[in-house]
């Protein structure tokens, strides 16, 4: 049976695997397709998992991210789609005033 536990991502490359540090101190083997809905895991992410052992070592199965907190959630497409809105008026205006307004 599968332990449950948590701990941080310590290294997650872009070949898609890298190690977990358990809160137990303990380093284990993540590989992309252990984790669950596809989310891509970076450096210092707290994760939940379970642990399997298997002939190379402790890996961890079934990854999720811990949910954040309201202070730390990710920005969402409507957001960052409004920055660029006001990014681009920005440069619209700026440009203006260099080009034409002389």
């Amino acid at each position: 049976m599968a332990k449950k536990m948590t701990g941080i991502v310590a290294q997650f490359g872009t070949k898609g695997y890298g190690f977990i540090t358990g809160d137990d101190g303990e380093k284990y083997f993540v590989h992309q397709k252990n984790v669950y809905n596809k989310a891509r895991l970076s450096a210092d992410t707290r994760v939940k998992y379970k642990v399997e052992t298997s002939e190379k070592g402790l890996v961890a199965v079934d990854v999720k991210l811990e949910k954040l907190s309201e202070k730390t959630k990710p920005l969402t497409d409507k957001t960052i789609k409004g920055m660029f809105v006001i990014l681009l008026l920005m440069q619209m205006i700026t440009a203006y005033y260099i080009f034409f307004d002389k």
